[in-house]
């Protein structure tokens, strides 16, 4: 069958999943010794390095203090239960701590926020670095708005009670600021930014109590798909193809079972270089269940790469554009052509008549072998796309 090479060609097409309630994408935390490293809540949004002076720090794991999609913060990042924060003290004898907070790269100015919790009889004020590195402002932080996460239903199981109490915003001063009224676990703070920023830093005094203020950091983040759709694509000469006419092109349906593991996407951004995950690696997105999946994409420009090897050539260009907003994605679409290998001839069988026989007798070379070919990679299963070949 050395006669006719049989090329199959499947698209891919970027479209746009939300991820279930924005799929909670909040920042992770690790480190020690007044060092600590965030992790980007979502691809293609910063990490950043946290250094303080305050103690105790805790990295607790968001089972037993959350904020409940029922609360503002919540509702629009989804339930911080099970998603990691971080809480910081004061200094040695209760005296003010510095909490400083640098981004790998500039933020984006919107679609991100962060959220001041157990602001009850202490005070945080908030200060930082615009991406031009000018000091922020107070329209820059985006203040929303003040509430109680024990007031959400379910109450977090670290509630003592429904507590009411609320931090208040003073955006002369650039403090948050509790009641002052006692001890209490939920008040919080939450903000936007309308800002690119490259640094924040927090100064936080106690009045009385357990000195701690807690600090979750969110993002938008979406599910980017790009489906393997299978195209028919007719070679020149008849595009009807004639089964009597050895030199027509007959259909035949390519095998492209193996592209998984061997075509990937890797995400680039707008400048071409890879987006980093949260694992420091480059993110990349393999074939699975008939998709190429980018599971948290936070809203912005990238581009996209398709790696891959001289058996599955990229028809047209490799590196396409990627518009990721809040409702939609722009681009790209890719055409990868595989070339199956031709399936090995079955043995004849001694009786051809026989009822078992599934492979009757046509030639695999000469007149009719095209059709032949077809006739095996049906039988196969191989149905991915369709592309009509020629024999050469």
């Amino acid at each position: 069958m050395t006669g006719v090479v049989a090329t199959a060609a499947a698209t891919a097409a970027a479209v746009l999943v939300p991820s279930a309630a924005f799929a909670a994408e909040y920042a992770a935390w690790s480190g020690g010794s007044g060092s600590f490293q965030m992790s980007s809540p979502a691809a293609g949004f910063p990490g950043a390095d946290l250094t303080t002076d305050g103690a105790p720090v805790t990295t607790p794991s968001g089972k037993s203090i959350w904020m409940g999609e029922g609360t503002p913060f919540g509702a629009e990042f989804g339930s911080s239960r099970d998603q990691g924060y971080i809480g910081i003290g004061t200094t040695g004898g209760n005296l003010p701590s510095t909490t400083t907070v640098v981004f790998d790269s500039p933020t984006p100015p919107s679609d991100w926020g962060f959220a001041l919790g157990d602001i009850d009889v202490d005070m945080v004020r908030i200060s930082g670095t615009t991406a031009g590195g000018g000091a922020l402002a107070a329209a820059d932080l985006g203040y929303q708005s003040s509430f109680n996460l024990c007031q959400d239903s379910p109450r977090p199981a670290g509630c003592k009670s429904a507590a009411t109490d609320q931090p208040v915003w003073d955006p002369a001063a650039m403090t948050l600021t509790g009641t002052n009224s006692g001890d209490t676990v939920g008040a919080t703070g939450w903000f936007q930014p309308t800002a690119s920023i490259a640094s924040l830093t927090f100064t936080f005094t106690d009045f009385s109590g357990i000195p701690m203020f807690q600090f979750w950091l969110a993002a938008h983040a979406y599910e980017v798909v790009a489906p393997v759709t299978p195209v028919l694509i007719t070679a020149p000469g008849d595009p009807g193809g004639d089964p009597g006419d050895p030199s027509a092109p007959a259909d035949v349906l390519g095998r492209c079972d193996d592209m998984a593991g061997e075509v990937s996407l890797a995400l680039l951004d707008a400048g071409g270089d890879p987006v980093i995950g949260d694992d420091g690696e480059p993110v990349v997105a393999a074939l699975d269940d008939g998709a190429f999946r980018f599971p948290q994409v936070f809203p912005g420009s990238y581009q996209v790469q398709v790696v891959t090897d001289e058996h599955y050539p990229v028809d047209g260009p490799a590196v396409q554009p990627l518009e990721v907003t809040d409702d939609a994605a722009e681009g790209p679409s890719f055409s990868i052509e595989c070339t199956p290998e031709p399936p090995a001839a079955s043995p004849a069988a001694d009786d051809h008549d026989s009822a078992d026989d599934t492979h009757p007798a046509l030639p695999t070379t000469g007149p009719g072998a095209g059709l032949w070919i077809a006739a095996l990679l049906a039988i196969a299963g191989g149905a991915m796309a369709i592309r009509r070949a020629r024999r050469l």
